[in-house]
């Protein structure tokens, strides 16, 4: 077992340094690759997409846990000002 110990080191340094080498120079092939530009939202513009807002509950099955109620789930726990 021992004897394993420096063929394998050495394979998996030469295998770090050979993924180096690959992100290096997937990193230079990539320098000029053009982006589309993001546009900014205003609040001038209309909002023509739909609400991105998700609840746990919509999610099927959904395992609550022994002591919460269905109450417990279902709206009521933000605070603040709408």
């Amino acid at each position: 077992m021992e004897d394993l110990i420096v063929p394998v080191g050495i394979t998996v340094t030469a295998l770090c340094l050979l993924m180096v080498a690959g992100c290096v120079v997937s990193m230079l092939f990539s320098w000029g690759t053009k982006r589309p530009e993001v546009q900014e939202y205003t609040l001038d513009q209309p909002w023509n997409r739909p609400p991105a807002l998700f609840s746990a509950t919509e999610i099927q099955p959904m395992a609550l846990a022994r002591h919460a109620e269905q109450a417990d789930t279902v709206g009521g726990a933000a605070s603040g000002k709408w």
